[in-house]
């Protein structure tokens, strides 16, 4: 179990570093950002029940991340603390809002449609914090370029939650189920 938990954490670290400096280079146009990567690996490890394990691993490899980009020791710990709260906020969101939805679980009582909005609305949710802790860090995002970074953060997340679920759900053995059960 912890060699396979350190294999999927240096392949998470790997991607996170080269999305992080892709991010860095294309600026606005590039579609994949690093607070929608973290906050889906979060979510993607709560089965494992190593939180902390992952939020350590996040917010390390955040922090190389900015240090390969030149950032100094204080800007280092500020871009862990970017990286890390709104994915940890998301992670918490969708494990109250939607418990056990990443995985599956009670598909059968929820509407399409209200897990959906509590989709989005945690998506949403945290592509706010993401934009108020880099207002913090830096300041000076224009109107225009926060309202599209607030869109683009929010649709990416979805997109990714969906995407994986629905990869998630193919792998799974299908149980047919009638529509009634008689026990004696």
């Amino acid at each position: 179990m912890i060699s396979r938990y350190a294999a999927r954490t240096a392949a998470f670290a790997a991607a996170y570093l080269a999305i992080f400096w892709l991010s860095g280079q294309l600026g606005p146009v590039m579609l994949l950002t690093p607070i929608a990567v973290g906050a889906i690996w979060l979510v993607a490890q709560t089965r494992y029940a190593l939180r902390r394990f992952d939020v350590i691993a996040l917010a390390t490899t955040s922090m190389v991340a900015g240090t390969l980009d030149g950032a100094g020791l204080l800007q280092t710990f500020t871009i862990g603390v970017w990286a890390v709260v709104p994915a940890l906020f998301f992670a918490m969101l969708l494990e109250r809002w939607l418990p056990g939805y990443w995985l599956g679980h009670g598909d059968r009582f929820r509407r399409t449609r209200a897990s959906f909005g509590r989709l989005a609305g945690a998506a949403a949710l945290t592509a706010v914090a993401g934009l108020t802790i880099q207002e913090l860090i830096l300041p000076g995002t224009g109107l225009l370029h926060a309202a599209f970074q607030l869109l683009r953060d929010t649709a990416i997340i979805v997109l990714l939650t969906l995407a994986t679920r629905a990869v998630r759900r193919t792998r799974q053995p299908r149980t047919h189920r009638g529509g009634l059960s008689v026990v004696r």
